[in-house]
């Protein structure tokens, strides 16, 4: 099920919305720098309407001390918890015994990142936003303009439980490439990224753009759905009213890995 999070909630201090987006740009790991660097220039683009390309180091300093009550909030609440394995790495390559401190996502991390603020959907809303998706799933797999095929759509959280207003429509989508030699598909890549008029961002941007091309196409731009990874649905805490079911794909495999899943815990 999707966490709802209210736009004036807040979390040590900085709105519960800023923390999220805070932590999908950080990911799965990060160090306590990096968090004060990112919310540094987030409070500055919401001060003085831009970058940080006049950022005063006063400024600076300000903004960045904003993130230990942030850090505590976020602890105290269990979205996040000490990298004692990734400090201790840091330790045996000899560097700095003084460096920051290193975070992880926890699972209910997981769900603050996967969070929404959006106001609950009508459930015929919801189920024409779940037609036309399906509908695009199979326009992906049959247009060879896109260069991934979905394989996977899971749907779950209170949509699938009947829910008359739920959130969103959750759903898990897993994508493979249609294109089997790699530097075929390397090339097909660059020829995508350049029809697309869109610049090239950073190293490796030309096998992403495809894939997220594709979630873009399926999503529409609907806030209904809720497109997560296959990856990220089978490793999520499950509670006790957890329901799924397999729209798309091999529905054995998918109870297999959520089985392999629980196991390993």
């Amino acid at each position: 099920m999707t966490m709802r999070i209210g736009k004036r909630q807040k979390i040590g201090g900085v709105s519960a919305l800023d923390a999220r987006n805070l932590l999908r740009r950080l990911h799965e790991r990060f160090r306590e720098d990096w968090l004060e660097e990112a919310l540094s220039k987030l409070l500055f683009r919401y001060k003085f309407g831009h970058g940080n390309l006049y950022f005063h180091p006063e400024e600076d300093r300000a903004f960045r001390r904003k993130a230990a009550p942030l850090i505590t909030g976020l602890l105290e609440k269990g979205f996040i918890e000490p990298d004692e394995e990734r400090m201790q790495e840091e330790k045996n390559t000899g560097h700095d015994l003084a460096v920051k401190q290193w975070y992880r996502l926890t699972d209910r991390g997981h769900e603050l990142c996967r969070a929404t603020a959006a106001r609950p959907v009508h459930r015929k809303n919801a189920d024409e936003a779940l037609q036309g998706l399906m509908e695009r799933v199979r326009i992906v797999n049959e247009d060879d303009r896109f260069l991934y095929r979905i394989t996977t759509v899971v749907l779950y959280g209170s949509y699938v439980r009947g829910a008359e207003r739920p959130a969103d429509v959750d759903l898990a989508i897993e994508v493979e490439r249609k294109i089997d030699d790699f530097e075929k598909f390397h090339e097909a890549c660059w020829k995508h990224l350049h029809d697309s008029g869109r610049a090239y961002q950073r190293i490796g941007y030309e096998l992403d753009f495809p894939r997220d091309a594709v979630l873009v196409f399926l999503k529409q731009r609907k806030r209904t759905l809720s497109l997560h990874s296959l990856y990220d649905f089978i490793g999520m805490e499950k509670h006790e009213n957890f329901t799924y079911e397999v729209l798309f794909g091999d529905k054995d495999a998918i109870a297999q890995k959520l089985e392999e899943a629980v196991n390993r815990r």
